[in-house]
């Protein structure tokens, strides 16, 4: 056993927790839109903080690890670059969707009235979206660990599952949108 197969160990581990993180992001994001009851939201918030705990855990392992074996084995070549770049991105769109998705909970965990306006806000598209576009996203990075393309084509892979994300993203959440739009929303009490 070498310090590069270690290493190695720790980076598919903090793989596996990235998507165990965007797994149950997603499970809580489906049920949070259909909950209608505070207990329900505050279940389910319970399995979004997967996501808040296990996601910067499987930063720091891919991340970590990721860096030693480039500088062993691989030095500074484009897929990698990308691929940085990609890990980067999921983290700051899924940091800012997720403090904007736990001052939401908070506050309807806090006390505050649960009303029309608080469930509008909690099915929000742009958790959809961001959520669909990470997961993209990771299998984009997946995608260059694997097949180690030029930058040109690290590139495109990236920016195709980017958008691949964001176009299901926003379809989903239109078609959701168009059904609960129609079966109106009460006040959860």
């Amino acid at each position: 056993m070498t310090l590069y197969s270690i290493a190695l160990f720790l980076h598919v581990i903090g793989a596996l927790l990235l998507g165990t993180a965007l797994t149950g992001e997603g499970i809580a994001l489906f049920h949070l839109r259909q909950a209608t009851t505070r207990e329900e939201l505050r279940t389910w918030e319970g399995v979004a903080l997967l996501g808040r705990v296990f996601g910067p855990s499987s930063v720091v392992l891919i991340l970590l690890p990721g860096l030693y074996m480039m500088f062993a084995s691989w030095g500074w070549v484009p897929w990698i670059a990308v691929g940085l770049q990609g890990l980067l991105l999921i983290a700051v769109i899924g940091a800012s969707t997720g403090i904007r998705l736990g001052l939401l909970l908070r506050s309807a965990a806090a006390g505050s009235p649960v009303t029309h306006d608080m469930r509008t806000r909690l099915r929000a598209a742009i958790f959809v979206v961001s959520w669909f576009t990470r997961v993209s996203i990771a299998l984009g990075v997946v995608f260059l660990m694997t097949s180690k393309p030029q930058l040109v084509p690290a590139l495109l892979a990236i920016a195709i599952a980017a958008a691949v994300g964001l176009t299901t993203g926003a379809l989903i959440a239109r078609r959701r949108a168009g059904q609960t739009g129609s079966a109106g929303v009460r006040a959860i009490e």
